[in-house]
C-alpha cells in the first residue's frame, strides 16, 4: 500500500541517503534547510510502511520550485513519482501559488508533461575551475542583507526574502557583492560533497558586472571546482562562465505549471536545482 506524507526530521536521513545513491550533491543538511522553508511542503512516499522516494517544494509567495522527486530504483514505475508530484502540486495550490517550476532531468520530463508542466527553456550547467583573477569587491558585511534582499527583489520580481536571508546567514564568509548602498550584484558560492563549490544565488544588473564578480569568486577559490547553473535565455550568462574557461555539463530542462513568468535576465546562477 502506497501512502504519501509530509517529511519530518527524522526523514531527513533517508533523503540524503536517497540523494546519494543518484550521486546528487545533496547533505542532510540541506533537507533540513528545505524543510525551515516549508515545512509541511516536502513529502515522503512509503510503500508498505518502507520510504521509496521523497519531493520537496519551496514558494516565494505565489511562486514556487519544485525539486528533489527521486523514487528508489526497484520502486519506479508504480506510480510513486506520479503521488508525491500530486500532493506537492495540491499543497502548493493550497496555499495560492499560480506558478510553480522544475528543473526536470530528461528521464522524468514524461511524467510532467503529463501532469500539466509545459517546457519554458534549458537550464545549462557548467563547470569550472578558480584561477587568479583581478576584481575588486565590496566586502560583505550582516548589515547589508537588506540592501540584497531588495536587489533580488527588484532583478527577479520574486519575493525570495526568506531563502536569499537565509542563505546570506549561513554562508556569510562567502558572500561577493559589487556596490553598498546600491546593490550591483551578489553571488553565494556554496561547498558541497567532493570538494567543489556551487555558485548561487548569483544576480547581476548586467553582464559586466557580473562578469567582475565572477572573476573575484574565481580568485578566492583557485583551483577549486565551481558549478553554475544558467537559464538558457539569459545570453550574456551563458556566454559569461565559456568566456572564463567552464564546460557544459548535461543540463535539465526548466518547466512551468499555471502562469508562466520570465524573470531570467538578471540570473546568472540559479539557488539550486530545487529552489530556482
Amino acid at each position: 500500500m502506497l501512502r504519501i506524507s509530509v517529511m519530518t526530521r527524522d526523514d531527513t536521513s533517508f533523503a540524503s541517503r536517497l540523494a546519494e545513491e543518484e550521486r546528487w550533491a545533496h547533505r542532510e543538511a540541506d533537507f533540513q534547510r528545505l524543510l525551515n522553508f516549508e515545512p509541511k511542503g516536502c513529502f515522503i512516499a512509503r510503500k508498505d510502511g518502507k520510504p521509496t522516494g521523497m519531493v520537496t517544494t519551496t514558494s516565494y509567495g505565489d511562486y514556487a520550485f519544485l525539486g528533489c522527486l527521486i523514487v528508489k530504483r526497484e520502486a519506479r514505475r508504480q506510480g510513486v513519482g506520479r503521488a508525491l508530484m500530486e500532493a506537492a502540486i495540491k499543497y502548493l495550490s493550497g496555499r495560492g501559488v499560480r506558478t510553480i517550476e522544475l528543473d526536470g532531468l530528461f528521464p522524468a520530463v514524461d511524467l510532467y508533461r503529463k501532469l500539466g508542466f509545459k517546457d519554458k527553456y534549458l537550464c545549462l550547467l557548467f563547470r569550472g575551475k578558480g584561477e587568479v583573477r583581478r576584481a575588486v569587491t565590496t566586502t560583505y558585511e550582516p548589515q547589508m542583507a537588506e540592501s540584497i534582499v531588495r536587489f533580488d527583489g527588484e532583478m527577479t520580481g520574486l519575493n525570495r526574502e526568506r531563502v536569499v536571508r537565509r542563505f546570506l546567514e549561513d554562508f556569510q564568509d562567502s558572500v561577493f557583492v559589487i556596490g553598498d548602498n546600491r546593490i550591483s550584484a551578489y553571488a553565494v558560492p556554496k561547498p558541497r560533497p567532493g570538494g567543489f563549490f556551487t555558485v548561487g544565488p548569483f544576480i547581476a544588473r548586467n553582464g559586466e558586472v557580473a562578469e567582475a564578480l565572477l572573476h573575484a569568486i574565481m580568485n578566492k577559490y583557485q583551483g577549486k571546482p565551481l558549478a553554475l547553473g544558467i537559464p538558457e535565455g539569459n545570453r550574456p550568462g551563458v556566454d559569461l562562465p565559456l568566456k572564463n574557461g567552464f564546460v557544459h555539463l548535461p543540463p535539465s530542462l526548466r518547466m512551468y505549471l499555471g502562469e508562466r513568468r520570465d524573470y531570467h535576465q538578471h540570473v546568472y546562477g540559479i539557488i539550486a536545482p530545487e529552489k530556482g
